[in-house]
């Protein structure tokens, strides 16, 4: 990141903390969440795509948070531009790679 003046491996390093919660463990939690609020409230149900974009948003949130917490961290100013602006990019393009190949 250019404009953040990061070195790749810090760069990395925000990635390496949050891409495994993001992709592994946040949709399972969020499924679990559903999955609990309609067994305690039967008429609450959630069609699969809101549910998706609940995650995304959920996923999304922690992701800059922790990324611009470390980059903080790590003494970096303007964290929090960065962060969203890094994480909204990547959000794009995968939005893009799912309409075009339905991947991922």
């Amino acid at each position: 990141m250019r404009g953040l003046s990061v070195k790749p491996y810090e760069a990395f390093g925000a990635s390496a903390l949050t891409h495994p919660i993001v992709w592994f463990v946040i949709p399972s939690l969020v499924s679990n969440l559903f999955i609990y609020l309609h067994s305690i409230y039967p008429p609450f149900q959630l069609a699969s795509a809101p549910r998706y974009w609940v995650m995304v948003v959920i996923a999304e949130t922690f992701a800059v948070v922790v990324e611009a917490f470390y980059f903080r961290w790590i003494g970096k100013e303007k964290t929090w531009r960065w962060s969203f602006l890094a994480n909204m990019t990547s959000v794009c393009l995968g939005l893009a790679s799912r309409a075009l190949w339905g991947w991922p």
